[in-house]
């Protein structure tokens, strides 16, 4: 017989600003929702801070970034059909506590 325990991990970070793809912010494509990777980078150095992949509905998170700084978002076509769209010297919101972020992350699974 096996057992088998959920173990939650309580996710701590530095910083607790974030930059999310909701709303008019998703990620799409000839207007619809889509799947693309999306890197993060600073705004000021150009370094890559981190990357992700957009949810089949457009909607994407990054967690743990640095209110008091500026970022680049963009997002490529790994298709080759578009030009790369990039957002410039976003400011991360920070109006939601990390679990708060967990749980809009967790929403848009189903969505």
């Amino acid at each position: 017989m096996q057992a088998f325990a959920e173990v939650y991990t309580q996710l701590t970070l530095t910083n607790s600003g974030y930059i999310a793809g909701d709303g008019v912010g998703i990620v799409t494509v000839r207007g619809k929702p889509a799947e693309r990777s999306i890197w993060l980078l600073d705004a000021q150095t150009m370094s890559v801070e981190q990357i992700t992949i957009s949810l089949n509905n457009g909607h994407y998170l990054f967690i743990g970034l640095d209110p008091l700084k500026e970022y680049l978002v963009m997002v490529r076509d790994y298709k080759k059909e578009f030009e790369s769209f990039a957002w410039d010297y976003v400011k991360p919101a920070d109006d939601l506590t990390i679990a708060e972020q967990q749980a809009l992350w967790q929403s848009w699974q189903t969505n």
